[in-house]
């Protein structure tokens, strides 16, 4: 690939000291960042999205599906299609989020895994997160108890083998018996082993982290709460510099108030963003019927049961990131920092998450409302809008 000069009235760079007005990519890379007033390289093509914003592209780590396809069913050309479409919010990369009964999960991991890597026209399928199955029934949430197992090393290792070793996450109550052993083996297979559905004490969340707990599954939701004589799940998440906590900013999943004191617990270094969208992603709100799981209604931004359970979130990441910003004021470098510098650290990925020379070109074009108006991965546009 020849050089590249993308010019936009402001970049969401790691180094913004002396200000930057585009980039210059070569070879799917940043060669270099562009001062405000500076001219592209002579005879190197330019595209112009002044007075727009360049930011990273979002990195999700929890998202189940969206326009109608779930990644835990379905063909691959379904799990293709969620991609392309999450391209169209700013995303440049995502894990497949599963839940299943055993054999579902199992046919699951292997169609996942085996298609796993870059997406024509939409965001990169980097892995896969298993929501499950090693939960605790107590905190069940959306989650169908059927699909919960006792914890056993031996059935990790058949998942990861059955998804072809691209099992990147797993949400796991670390109080369930047989759980502390099984999140050790997560550690050492490179899975990131995140708290959630849970209802451990605060001693025995911190028993997760002392093995490997690194992450918690959509924080305050489905797992023991905060309070001043039981701190639970939720207050060691808070306290613990160890657990990168793991926030739905929809306005819905948490009210405004407890992000803010997650974010001032946390700091924007740990907390990853996550939009935990469920196959209702990109549709009309309305009434849906689940096919022998009863109906669901879309609305505002989430996605309830008729008894009023939160079932996952219809809201994209660069909406949550708008009412972040709107609703707490949060700085646009912390959102995105939120939103794909910490996913990337997660996972072990070099060079993204962030724009700076020598880094991948994985970025997304943002108006003033955070309305995604082109995706670039590799330096390769996937999205522009029309």
């Amino acid at each position: 690939m020849n050089r590249l000069a993308v010019l936009a009235g402001d970049v969401v760079a790691s180094d913004k000291a002396a200000g930057a007005g585009g980039l210059v990519l070569r070879e799917g890379k940043i060669e270099r960042l562009l001062t405000p007033r500076e001219e592209p390289p002579s005879g190197t093509p330019v595209l112009d999205f002044r007075p727009h914003l360049i930011a990273p592209g979002t990195i999700d780590v929890h998202t189940h599906g969206a326009v109608e396809r779930s990644f835990s069913s379905g063909p691959p050309e379904d799990t293709l299609d969620i991609c392309r479409y999450r391209a169209t919010t700013g995303a440049t990369g995502l894990l497949a989020t599963i839940t299943g009964e055993w054999d579902e999960l199992l046919a699951a991991l292997d169609k996942l895994g085996a298609i796993a890597g870059p997406v024509d026209g939409g965001a990169t399928l980097l892995g896969i997160h298993i929501e499950g199955p090693f939960l605790n029934p107590a905190r069940k949430g959306a989650i169908a108890v059927e699909t919960m197992r006792p914890p056993l090393v031996d059935e990790l290792r058949r998942m990861q083998d059955a998804a072809h070793g691209q099992i990147r996450m797993m949400t796991v109550a670390p109080e369930v018996p047989g759980a502390l052993p099984v999140i050790e083996a997560m550690a050492r297979l490179g899975i990131v082993p995140s708290i959630g559905h849970s209802d451990a004490t605060y001693e025995e969340a911190l028993a997760g982290a002392e093995a490997g707990v690194r992450k918690s599954t959509h924080t305050y939701n489905a797992m023991r709460p905060l309070h001043h004589r039981d701190p639970g799940a939720v207050g060691a998440v808070l306290a613990d510099d160890r657990i990168v906590a793991e926030l739905i900013a929809d306005g819905v999943h948490v009210a405004a108030g407890a992000m803010a004191v997650l974010l001032r617990a946390k700091g924007p270094r740990r907390v990853a963003l996550v939009t935990d969208g469920v196959r209702y992603a990109g549709l009309a709100d309305g009434v849906y019927e689940r096919p022998g799981r009863g109906r669901l209604t879309v609305s505002d931004g989430a996605a309830v049961l008729d008894d009023g359970t939160i079932a996952g979130s219809v809201s994209p990441m660069n909406r949550n990131l708008r009412l972040l910003r709107d609703t707490l004021d949060v700085p646009i470098a912390d959102l995105f920092t939120m939103a794909a510098a910490v996913p990337a650290v997660l996972l072990g990925l070099t060079g993204k998450g962030e724009l700076k020379p020598g880094a991948d070109a994985d970025f997304a074009v943002y108006d003033d409302q955070l309305t995604c108006l082109a995706t670039f991965i590799g330096g390769r546009q996937v999205y522009a809008q029309r």
